[in-house]
C-alpha cells in the first residue's frame, strides 16, 4: 500500500470516528491538490435507510454560501461596477437602518467583512421566513427599524443580513437576479452541474435529507422552510465534487481549467483576514470576505 493510500485510510477513519461522536448521519468528502481532485469518498447515508452519499449528492452548504456572494461582489468590483469603499447608498439609495449616521456610513466593505454594526440576532429575525418573489428587497427595506449595536467599521459581528444586502447589490448592479447571476458567472464556468439555487431542483437530483439536532440526536427535517430572501447568506445547495472545483479555482488565483472567475488580486483580497473574530476571549481567526484566515500549527489556512 502506497503512502497516499495510507493517508486516505487514516482520513476515512478520522471522519468516521467524528461522525459517530457527533451523530452525523451522512457526509461526502473531496481532497484537492493543486488543480485536481485526488480523493473522493462518501460516508453514512444520504437519507434514512438510503444510499451512501456520492461525490454528486447535493447537500445544503449553509453559510459557505457567503463566499459565493463575496465572489459575485468581487467579480463586479473587477468589472468596475462596484467599489468596495463606496457607501451602500450608492447602489441602494433608499437604504437605511434606524441610525441615520450609520445608514450613510455603511460601505460594501463593511458588509463583506461583517463590520457593518448590524447585530447577529437581527440576521435571525428580520423577515427570515419571507419567500415572496421580492423577498430579498423586502428584507433589506425592513432594516429601517433595526438598530446597529456598534458604529460601522468598529468591530466584527457575524450577521446574515450583511450578505443578504450584498445579494441585493449584486442584483441591482448586474441587472440579474441573484440566483441567475450566480448560475451564469460562477456555477456554469466552474462546471458545477450539481449545485442549485432551488431546493426543488436539487430534490430532483437526490438532495440529501437534512436533519436537526434534538438532545444531541439527528432528527430528519425534510420540510424546513427555505427563506428566499436569505439565499445570498446561506441557502445554496452543492456537492463535494462541485465544491472541489470551486476550491481549485480559489487555490489557483481564480482559475479552473480554461475558466477564470476572478482576478488573482481579487481572490487574495477575499481570503485576507481583515478583522479579528472573537467569541469571548477565543479567537476564531481573522474574517475576510466569506472566508476566515487562521494559523494552525504554523500553517496558514483559509476556511469557513
Amino acid at each position: 500500500m502506497d503512502t497516499m493510500a495510507i493517508a486516505f485510510d487514516a482520513l476515512d477513519a478520522y471522519v468516521e470516528a467524528q461522525m459517530q461522536h457527533l451523530n452525523i448521519p451522512g457526509a461526502a468528502l473531496a481532497v484537492v491538490e493543486g488543480d485536481r481532485i485526488t480523493y473522493q469518498h462518501g460516508y453514512g447515508v444520504a437519507r434514512f435507510g438510503g444510499e451512501t452519499p456520492g461525490p454528486q449528492t447535493p447537500f445544503f452548504i449553509g453559510s459557505l454560501t457567503k463566499s459565493f456572494t463575496a465572489l459575485a461582489v468581487m467579480q463586479l468590483v473587477d468589472r468596475g461596477l462596484v467599489e468596495l469603499d463606496a457607501p451602500v447608498r450608492r447602489y441602494l439609495p433608499w437604504f437605511r437602518v434606524a441610525d441615520p449616521e450609520a445608514s450613510a456610513a455603511m460601505t460594501v466593505r463593511h458588509l463583506l467583512n461583517q463590520t457593518s454594526g448590524l447585530p447577529t440576532m437581527a440576521g435571525e429575525l428580520v423577515l427570515a421566513e419571507d419567500d415572496s418573489p421580492d423577498a430579498l428587497e423586502r428584507q433589506v427595506r425592513g432594516l429601517a427599524t433595526v438598530k446597529v449595536t456598534r458604529p460601522p467599521g468598529a468591530t466584527f459581528q457575524y450577521c446574515n443580513l450583511n450578505y443578504n444586502i450584498l445579494g441585493l447589490i449584486v442584483e441591482v448592479t448586474s441587472g440579474e437576479s441573484y440566483a441567475h447571476y450566480v448560475q451564469r458567472h460562477i456555477l456554469d464556468p466552474l462546471q458545477m452541474a450539481h449545485t442549485y439555487t432551488s431546493k426543488t431542483a436539487a430534490q430532483g437530483d437526490g438532495l440529501a435529507l437534512g436533519h436537526r439536532q434534538w438532545f444531541g440526536n439527528p432528527v430528519p427535517a425534510p420540510d424546513l422552510p427555505i427563506p428566499g430572501g436569505s439565499l445570498p447568506s446561506g441557502q445554496l445547495i452543492s456537492c463535494s465534487e462541485d465544491m472541489a472545483y470551486y476550491l481549485i479555482a480559489h487555490l489557483n488565483g481564480g482559475r479552473y481549467g480554461d475558466a477564470r472567475i476572478l482576478s488573482g488580486a481579487g481572490i487574495d483580497e477575499m481570503h485576507r483576514g481583515a478583522v479579528d473574530w472573537l467569541v469571548g476571549d477565543t479567537s476564531m481567526g481573522r474574517y475576510g470576505m466569506g472566508w476566515v484566515e487562521c494559523d494552525m500549527d504554523h500553517t496558514k489556512t483559509f476556511s469557513h
